[in-house]
Formats: C-alpha cells, structure tokens, sequence
C-alpha cells in the first residue's frame, strides 16, 4: 500500500480507475468475451470444481455453445468433444495451464460460467498498477500517469484483458516480476526468489511466458557487453529465470502426456504441413513467407486501434534511439521471442501473444518521453536504467539543451509530427475514402467550376460510383436521387467545402475533395498544439495535439469527402479569437466572425458553437450581463439567421435535414458507434465530468459544456444517429477543456524527479547536484 500511496496522489489514481472501468466497459462493449479456447478453459474448470469429464465438457458446450465468440467455429464442438477436451492435443496444450481453471473455479461455482472473466479483469488491473508504480519509481508521478493512461487507451489490449483466456493473468505476470528487476535499484537474493516463482506461475499460465526470462536474458547481455562485465546485477535473474523456466517446460512437456494420455504435439510438423498447405514450402523456406502473412494480416486488423499503432512505433524508435537501455533490450528481446514463436504458431493472432507484453513496451516510450521531457532530460543514446553507485562522482556529461520552433522545443514538434504522420498513414491505407456526403460536395464543386448540373451530376457518379460507401451503401439507388440538385440530402451546406476543393476538384477529380480535409488536419493538430503549450506548458501542447490525432472517429475519420475536416479546423481557429483570459480587440471579434460564418457554411451541427457561447456568456454573467461574451455570441447568433435566410435564396446554403424530431434509437446506436475509440470516449466522460465542475472558473470548460449540450440537441432536434460526428464542430473546444482539467491534475502531482534519494536515477541526482531548482512554471514547459 506505501508503494501505492507514493506511485500517484488520490486524484491520480480515481483517474486512472475511471479510465480502467471505461477501458473494460468499452472492451466488454465491443468484443465477445469468450472464444474458441475459452470452451476447453471452461471445461477444464468445471473438471476441477469435480465434475467429469464428460459433464465437464457439456456444461461447456451448454453455455458456449451459440456464443457470439464461437458461432462461427466449425471446428469447437466436433462429435467427440465431450472426451476430447481432457486428453490428446488439447491435454497436451492445455493441461499444463493450471493457473486460469484453478483461480477462475471458485468464482465459476459462485457466479457460473461468467466467473472465468474475474482472473482476466484483475490481471489486467495489477498489470496496469505494477507499471505505474515501476514508472514512478523511475520517472515520478506525471510519468506513472502517463504510463497508466498508455496501457488503459489500446483498444486491442484492454479487449484481450477482458476475454475468458490465459492473457489477463499473462499482463499481471509479467508487469508484476518488473518491480523486482535491477531497474535503478539494487536488487536483492529476496527478489530474485520472487522473480523465479513468478516466472514458474507464469508457465502455468501458458507457455508463451518464456518471453520474460528470454527478455531478461537480453538485458543481461546488453548490460554486459555495455559495461564489459558478464557478472552484472541482471545475471541472478537471467540466469535462474531462464534456468528454471527451461526445466518447468521440459517437465510439462514429459509429464503432461503422462497424466493425460496425451499425444506428443510436433509444432515443427505441424509448420511443416501448413506451410507446405498454403505456401508449397517447408521448414526454414517457408519463414520469410509466413512471417509476412502474419504482419501483413495482424496490420490490417490493428489499424484500427491508433494508440496501439502510435504505441508501437513509439516503441520501435526508442529501442532503436536508446539502445544503452536495459528497458530497451527488455522490450526488443520479449518483442522478437513472442513474434518468433508467433510465425512458429503460423497463424495471425491480432496481437493476441504480444498483448501480454505491452506492460514492457509502455516503459520503454516513456523512458523515451521522460529522456526528452523531464525530469533530467538526457540523451537518450546515453540512457540506461542502472542503480545509482555507491558512492563517487556523479556520471559526466551534460543533458542537451532544447530547441525552439513556434513556442514549443523541436522534439515536441517531433513527437506530435510522429504520430499526426502515423495517422495519416493508417489513413492512407483505408479502402473508403468517400461518402454519402461526398455526393452532393463533387457534385457543387463541379457546379462551381461552371458545369452545367447535368454535367456535374454525370461527372460525379462516374467518379464515385465505383467507391465502396456506392455498392454496400446505396442499396436500390438511395444515394442516387432523380435530380441531385433539387434535394438537400448531404444535411449539410453545400457551400465552403466544395468552394475551397473546386481548384484541387478541377485538376485532381473527386480525389481532390481529400485536399482540404487533409490540410485542415495538419493545420488542426498545429493549432490545437500551440495553443495548448501556450496556455498550460510544452508537454500539455504535445500531449493535446497527439490526443486529437488520436481520435479516429473526429480526426481520421474526418479525413474524407466530407466537411467534418473543415469544420472542426475552423473551430480550432476560433478558439484564438475568444475573450478567455479578458476583453479582446475588436479586430479579434472581426476575424471570429469571419471564422464562424466559414463555420456554419460548413456544416449544421455548427450550431452548436451557439450553445458553447451562450453558457460562456452566461457563466460570464454572474458579474455583469454585458460582459466580454456578450458581441461574440450576438455576432454568431446574427450568422446564424443569416445563414437561415440565405439557405432559403441560395440552395447551396440551405443545411435543412429531412430528419423527425426524436430520440428513439439514438443513444444505443450512439454507443455502439462511439465504443470503438477509447481515446475519444475518456476525452468525452473527462469533459463531461470536469466541465460542471470547472466552468464557473474556466471559460474553456463553459464553452465545452455548452458545445456538448447544444450538439446532443442538434442530434435529437434531427433525429437521426450522428455517433461522434455531432460533436465535431465543437470538439476543439472539449478536447481543450478536458486537457485543461489534465494540467491542473499534473500541476498537483509531485515534482518531475523520484522523490527516494535510494531509487533515484544517477542521472536525475546529477541534475539535482548541479543545477538550481525550477520553479513551476519552469516545469510546465519543460
């Protein structure tokens, strides 16, 4: 519990706890819970509760059976199952995995078979806690949160934490055993005890838990070729973890069949016959393809899941960049064991293997992070994590100096360009770049470049017609009205968009309409970036502009023929306008009017900026009435009936939706659409939490709050599901009052170095020796 009290303050850890729970609702949301190896891990429980084998299986196949998890398993219930379960290759594989029927019988006996999602759930919950406490050690508080909020965000781990298999306890097994390793502290023979029995209860887990020693094993030959000594701190651990680890699998590999009357299992043999199956190949021929097959195919599914993507690469420069680190060498050697062993398994898992890993992965970006940011920043190609020395001089060298660009230090800039370039190549990748709207804005682009509207229409449908969103779509010819110009179904205006991409339209076709949104979301992430750093310190900038890439249902998803792009960078502009901290000039108010007719002619939901001014004004009101808001939102409300009144002159103007009044169906659809983006999602609940609490104090949280409250109006005034894209135009604004919240939580969190003089790292303890104290605001921007 200290070690606890001291990771993070109170408020860190009810962060950290909202954000798991979020992680797990949305992951128990979005993903079966069970799979194909959950029916063999269910029946093996029952087989320990003292059921027989055969009724063991049954009450498997009772509950499982027409689980959405294995109803397309053709192969899960084959005629024999009932005796199959419990001896040839399945005692084989899973006999020798105690640990997940033994800890999940009593809760099974208690709850019945949805027991078995309580080992997986609290494993992945000690993992989550073990590498924050780890990374406070190592970096102090800010960076323990950090790295909290990168194991919780990966939708593709927290799913694989929540099923009725071996991973949830595998994250707890090898998160938990990092504590114990020579990582800036000197470890005793207690922990290398404990380290061993960690790594025997991981083997009774699943095999793949060779991965820690062999990581292990890594750092200790990295350590030794770096500091020329094969007896370093790392040799106890790599030494008995490997020694003992080798005789656990041998003695499950001898006495299983035994016990079982199991069948040997030739994973050679059976790479061998799938390789020569589906590749004409076999044995070391056929790796190169097969290790394709298995990246290509795992790439495909993970695309989705941004933070996993950002997270990866991320890990991949800091191995590369920190190549002295022994978190590094973890990272690399538990990375290459899990991937080998996958192409040995041949089939793609979607990260399946390597999700019990991600604990070691999350430490090794933010070694990276806190090289480059704090608390000592030093050169990365010069870290390492080892204890500090007894006694002598501190370690030479001097830490680099930042440089500047546009307010912020050049890795910054670095780190946002990173992942803002991450994005657009999964972008890039996707096979649907258009929509339904994509329509009806070629269609004015071309009208605006002076074809006719028969020109026009035929034009468009011969560019987009072929596009996936027209043949799934557009069943019986819904996306294709008689006459495109005499409705209005893109429910937005047909006005700016189509304006700023008819040059790129004219050279470029329909792909010029991804000119525009494309440009708004570089412009967006810098926008977002610099006005974050300016408020609230260079590493909240980083930090907002990554967290906007990030959100694939705002921001990639935008990135289409759509205005969505469009609207939300005008409303990142317009945050630079606004009275925040005071009465603005009137050439500010000007250029917000300018940036909000832009705006509404942009998209509908646009409106919503109304709602975000009028409770900004309102909480600005308790003073006087007539308050700095007070232009800003009659400005805006004067654009707004403007805009009305020309949409019933100037077609192309007009934003009437077809829609009826209501909100049956919306919140459930609304969910499942919003669901599959954990960044988005905690980005919402923090706004939605802090906003009320906040906007007495913080304009930026007024104006969420009202942005919030009007776009769900919007969605119910039309009433139609809209998913995220409702709070677009206004997002800028949420995301801005929820990062607003975060720096306030930071700025109650301990100071940048580890507080134990005895953990502390060398190098943190030659900044202390050698340079004056920072002051806040010094820390902030940092």
């Amino acid at each position: 519990m200290k070690a606890l009290r001291t990771a993070l303050t109170l408020r860190g850890w009810l962060l950290l706890g909202a954000l798991c729970v979020l992680a797990v609702v949305l992951a128990l949301a979005t993903n079966p819970q069970y799979g194909p190896d959950s029916r063999i891990y269910l029946a093996w429980t029952y087989w320990y509760l003292g059921h027989s084998p055969a009724d063991a299986a049954q009450l498997s196949y009772d509950y499982l059976h027409d689980d959405p998890g294995l109803v397309n398993c053709w192969t899960c219930w084959r005629p024999d199952f009932r005796t199959s379960f419990f001896t040839g290759q399945y005692a084989i594989v899973v006999g020798p995995r105690l640990l997940l029927p033994v800890l999940s019988a009593p809760f099974v006996w208690l709850f019945g078979p949805s027991g078995m999602l309580v080992a997986p759930i609290v494993g992945y919950a000690l993992a989550v806690l073990a590498t924050v406490v780890l990374a406070s050690r190592l970096w102090g508080q800010r960076w323990a949160l950090v790295a909290g909020a990168m194991m919780l965000l990966p939708i593709f781990v927290s799913r694989w934490s929540v099923v009725a298999q071996t991973e949830g306890p595998a994250f707890a097994l090898v998160a938990v055993p990092l504590l114990l390793l020579p990582l800036a502290r000197r470890a005793s023979r207690r922990d290398v005890i404990w380290y061993v029995v960690l790594v025997v209860v991981g083997l009774l887990n699943r095999q793949f838990a060779v991965a820690l020693p062999a990581a292990v094993g890594a750092a200790w030959l990295l350590v030794a070729i770096r500091d020329r000594s094969l007896r370093n701190p790392w040799l106890p651990f790599a030494f008995w973890g490997n020694a003992v680890g080798l005789a656990v699998l041998l003695v499950q590999m001898l006495v299983t069949p035994l016990l079982f009357a199991g069948d040997d299992l030739s994973l050679s043999e059976r790479f061998d016959d799938l390789a020569e199956q589906y590749f004409g190949v076999r044995g070391v021929a056929a790796i190169p393809d097969v290790t394709w097959f298995v990246i290509h195919s795992d790439l495909d599914r993970m695309k989705a899941d941004l933070p996993l993507i950002v997270l990866l690469v991320g890990a991949l420069v800091a191995v590369v960049w920190r190549f002295r680190s022994e978190i590094s060498a973890l990272a690399a050697g538990a990375f290459l064991v899990v991937s080998a062993i996958n192409v040995f398994e041949f089939w793609p898992a979607g990260f399946r293997y390597h999700a019990p890993i991600v604990p070691i992965l999350v430490l090794a970006v933010v070694a990276l992070l806190a090289d480059l940011w704090g608390p000592v920043r030093r050169r990365p190609s010069r870290s390492s994590e080892a204890a500090p020395p007894e006694s002598g001089p501190p370690e030479s060298g001097d830490p680099p100096r930042s440089r500047w660009a546009v307010g912020l230090p050049v890795h910054a800039w670095v780190t946002v360009g990173v992942v803002t370039a991450t994005c657009l190549a999964v972008f890039a990748s996707s096979s649907s770049f258009y929509g339904r709207t994509s329509l009806y804005h070629l269609a004015w682009a071309y009208r605006f470049l002076g074809f006719s509207p028969a020109e026009a229409t035929t034009r468009t449908y011969d560019q987009l017609s072929s596009q996936p969103f027209f043949a799934t779509g557009c069943t019986g010819g819904s996306c294709w009205p008689a006459n495109l110009f005499a409705v209005h179904g893109s429910a937005d205006p047909n006005l700016t968009y189509p304006l700023l991409s008819a040059p790129f339209v004219a050279v470029l076709g329909a792909p010029g309409l991804l000119v525009v949104p494309v440009l708004a979301f570089l412009a967006t992430v810098g926008l977002l970036t610099y006005f974050a750093a300016r408020r609230w310190g260079a590493l909240a900038g980083a930090v907002t502009g990554v967290t906007f890439a990030l959100c694939d249902l705002i921001a990639v998803s935008a990135l289409s023929g759509s205005a969505d792009m469009l609207a939300i960078a005008l409303c990142a502009a317009c945050v630079f306008t606004l009275p925040l901290d005071g009465p603005r000039s009137r050439r500010a108010l000007v250029w917000f009017g300018v940036l909000v007719a832009l705006l509404l002619a942009s998209r509908a939901p646009a409106v919503a900026i109304l709602g975000a001014l009028g409770v900004a004004w309102l909480f600005g009101g308790v003073r006087s009435i007539r308050n700095p808001w007070l232009p800003y939102l009659a400005v805006a409300t004067g654009l707004a009936g403007a805009m009305v009144a020309l949409g019933t002159v100037f077609r192309p103007a007009d934003a009437r939706y077809l829609g009826t009044p209501g909100i049956d169906g919306l919140l459930p659809a609304d969910l499942t659409t919003v669901s599959v983006d954990a960044v988005l999602c905690a980005v919402l609940v923090l706004a939605i939490v802090a906003t009320p609490v906040r906007a007495a104090k913080d304009p930026l949280a007024a104006l969420a709050l009202g942005g919030i409250v009007a776009a769900i109006a919007y969605e119910v005034a039309t009433g139609v599901p809209a998913g995220a894209r409702q709070f677009g135009p206004v997002f800028p604004l949420i995301l801005l009052a929820a990062m607003g919240a975060l720096a306030d939580l930071f700025e109650r969190l301990g100071p940048w170095e580890t507080s134990a003089p005895t953990q502390a790292h060398p190098v943190a303890a030659r900044a202390r020796a050698h340079e004056a104290p920072a002051t806040a605001v010094e820390l902030r921007t940092q």
